[in-house]
């Protein structure tokens, strides 16, 4: 029984979109292209984690891959460090009702860009641990059946719900040297993306990194997280909503489920590292609060109505800090805005998705920044309106069903390809503000797609699991219009859309025209799904084109790492 259950949940956790780490390994977790019944159709007990699945849970690693039993048969010690090695978690504390589990970190990356010839490399040590306390009980379990008439009492068992309490936490402390690209990103940003950003002399970067929570689960209804981290609202690679491509941000999330609703309240805390308090003072705060709600037309649509608020923390005049007023976790944020009179930055969308027959998702989002109904009539290219979209397919291609993917115990799948393809837009000045105290950023980084606005994006992924062996090679180009000659062209959106360059006439795409295309192919053995640790090689092919020059950059690197982060740097 407990197997079935865990089962359930991978599948719950498994629709991840694909990074350069964590992501690429969602099919240890089961695939949620997979259907549940043999006419192709989701399974009613399963509807709320299959039909609301653009809500992400960014770490699924903390569930263990496999059921770990509390008293494990005697081994022999050569077969128990093998199975600490490839198999489990290092520290495994399994009690009833209790589960703490604890690994080192590790990412050993040296590499070369052959076009410069500079060496590159990422020295990475770090730990984490993750535990589980249920706070009820559950009742009898497959294993304490011993009558035809226990069969009751574990269905009962199956109907009770016991409350849990979770918490996660993880620490990276890392040194690298990148390519120059990369380092043209974080001197114009702040910092490596998504990530530390202390450099040290001859091109070094020094930084750490920190991830924790805490989820309290009180029913089968609610869920209550308060941590340091990232969210992702969305059902593609990129998000134009909300995805974790900035830093760690504080936040506090409920997560309420009933019938085939899904809905999220999200209050978040971020930095503005363009502003000090005073010349020594930590970076200036500022606030967002979000809204997501889920609701399952069917057992194949999902549509998502979302809405933001973000607000500066202080001003010239006085310090607001966070505003009670948008505490309220039932209602559009646009109202509360409006009544306050104030001048915060409004953002609503929506995101949908149908899930055709067998492994195919087609999926869609708009992010409405700005806009004036009459000026889009008038079609005259009206710099207030702002706004942006995707639209994308993935499908999950099986070459051999087995009934268990080699050497990960527990864990139920196919060997297959796995395809998606994107594309993605945004109209300049979208998400930016009057001032960065109130864009939508965080510490230099977009909160959305990370090429910000002004730009057009088609990305695409080719992906084969075989066993514990993985193939991903994907290609993407990119056009959008950056700044120059000290002029804001609406791509930066750290830059307050008042210096827009002209009232009407904008386009996507206008200022320096630059064609961005990026190709990647990584070949990768797991390890140690428990870790994700594993070893692998990744060439890189990237190439920018403005109007003036080009740059290129080729760059192999190899190495071995825990990929439970989701960097990104392919922009």
């Amino acid at each position: 029984m407990k197997k079935n259950i865990l089962l359930l949940l991978l599948l719950a956790l498994s629709d991840l979109v694909f990074g350069q780490g964590l992501r690429q390994y969602e099919f240890l977790y089961g695939t949620a292209l997979r259907p549940s019944r043999t006419d192709g159709m989701p399974s009613r007990t399963m509807a709320d984690s299959l039909n609301h699945e653009s809500v992400r849970n960014l770490y699924p690693f903390t569930q263990p891959i496999q059921p770990f039993q509390s008293i494990q048969p005697k081994q022999k010690w050569y077969n128990r460090l093998y199975d600490k090695v490839f198999q489990e978690n290092l520290v495994i504390i399994n009690r009833p009702g209790n589960l703490i589990t604890a690994d080192p970190l590790f990412d050993a990356e040296p590499g070369r860009e052959t076009v410069a010839g500079q060496n590159t490399w990422v020295n990475t040590r770090g730990v984490q641990a993750y535990g589980r306390l249920e706070l009820g009980e559950r009742g009898k379990d497959v294993k304490d059946v011993k009558d035809v008439k226990d069969v009751k009492g574990v269905k009962d068992s199956l109907n009770q719900f016991s409350p849990t309490f979770e918490f996660y936490t993880s620490y990276y402390e890392s040194q690298a040297r990148f390519p120059h690209y990369i380092d043209s990103l974080a001197a114009v940003s702040g910092g490596i993306p998504g990530q530390g950003f202390i450099l040290l002399s001859n091109g070094i970067w020094d930084h750490s990194y920190a991830t924790g929570w805490t989820r309290y689960t009180a029913n089968k209804f609610f869920t209550f997280e308060l941590g340091t981290g990232k969210n992702f609202f969305g059902n593609g690679y990129r998000s134009m909503l909300l995805s974790d491509n900035s830093r760690n941000y504080p936040y506090f999330r409920i997560d309420t489920k009933f019938w085939r609703i899904h809905y999220t309240n999200l209050w978040a805390e971020f930095q503005d590292n363009k502003y000090h308090d005073g010349p020594l003072g930590a970076y200036q705060k500022k606030y967002g609060a979000f809204h997501y709600f889920s609701y399952s037309l069917t057992n194949r649509f999902e549509l998502s109505f979302f809405d933001a608020i973000i607000w500066q923390g202080r001003d010239s005049l006085h310090t607001r800090g966070f505003e009670i007023n948008y505490l309220n976790p039932v209602i559009f944020l646009r109202p509360v805005e409006w009544t306050l009179g104030s001048p915060d930055n409004a953002l609503i969308g929506v995101n949908l998705s149908y899930r055709l027959p067998q492994y195919t998702i087609l999926y869609g989002q708009f992010i409405i920044d700005e806009f004036d109904i009459s000026q889009i009539k008038a079609r005259k290219g009206f710099w207030g309106n702002k706004f942006g979209g995707q639209i994308g397919a993935k499908t999950w291609i099986p070459l051999r069903k087995v009934k268990e993917v080699k050497g990960v115990k527990g864990v139920e799948g196919v060997e297959g390809v796995f395809l998606q393809s994107e594309f993605n837009f945004a109209r300049p000045y979208t998400f930016s503000h009057w001032t960065s105290k109130q864009n939508y950023g965080h510490m230099g980084q977009p909160l959305a797609h990370p090429l910000g606005a002004n730009f057009y994006e088609w990305v695409s992924f080719a992906r084969l699991h075989w066993d514990r062996f993985l193939l991903e090679g994907r290609y993407s180009r990119a056009k959008f219009g950056a700044n120059f000659d000290g002029l804001n062209y609406g791509q930066d959106i750290f830059l307050s859309f008042d210096s827009y360059v002209s009232k009407f006439g904008n386009y996507i795409g206008q200022g320096l025209t630059t064609i961005l295309t990026y190709k990647s192919l990584t070949g990768s053995f797991l390890l140690n799904p428990s870790s994700l640790l594993n070893i692998f090689i990744t060439v890189t092919d990237r190439h920018q084109v403005t109007e003036n020059q080009g740059i290129h950059s080729l760059w192999v690197t190899f190495g071995v790492r825990n990929s439970l982060r989701n960097f990104y740097y392919d922009f």
